[in-house]
């Protein structure tokens, strides 16, 4: 399928995030199909280390999936903002560290059969606890999560956020 160069895509959705749209996607048999897309404006995910090897985690409980997941920090990145400056805010917002060096690790489309969402990995060394400063709307707890551990939370089927997974597998592969 292409999409169709005069097709009328729509904003069905104009969100404080992201937005929704509708395409119209042209098929092999000349037909128009509609597909609703979420426009994203990218994230960092942040694989926080400490000296000993450890990832610093966070407990995030999700409204949208009614659980509390064992996530790696993450966040939106603003419009134009470079995703090193989101990723070293976004730490210190969510777990309270300070990174001494921030490095992009790799990119990733985080669902692209929906989303248009590029993730950003940073591998977060140098840290420095300190205060967290989460929204309102965050409920979070720090979680100090050896690296000899990780393995196995995921063969437990403890870790199930995606961004989270490619993180860690990235950080076991090293």
């Amino acid at each position: 399928m292409n999409q169709s160069a005069d097709s009328d895509d729509t904003t069905l959705l104009k969100g404080a995030r992201f937005n929704v749209e509708r395409l119209m996607l042209q098929g092999d048999d000349g037909k128009l199909y509609p597909r609703e897309v979420v426009r994203h404006p990218g994230a960092v995910v942040l694989l926080p280390i400490l000296d000993d090897g450890s990832v610093v985690m966070i407990d995030n409980t999700r409204a949208t999936v009614g659980e509390t997941l064992l996530e790696l920090p993450a966040g939106t990145r603003e419009a134009g903002e470079e995703g090193i400056v989101t990723a070293g805010r976004e730490l210190i917002e969510e777990t309270g560290y300070t990174a001494g060096n921030l490095e992009l690790m790799l990119e990733f489309y985080s669902a692209p059969g929906i989303s248009d969402e590029l993730m950003l990995l940073y591998r977060a060394t140098g840290l420095v606890a300190g205060e967290a400063h989460r929204e309102a709307t965050e409920a979070i707890v720090n979680r100090v999560v050896p690296k000899s551990e990780i393995h196995g939370l995921i063969q437990q089927g403890k870790i199930r956020d995606a961004k989270t997974l490619v993180g860690l597998y990235a950080y076991l592969m090293q």
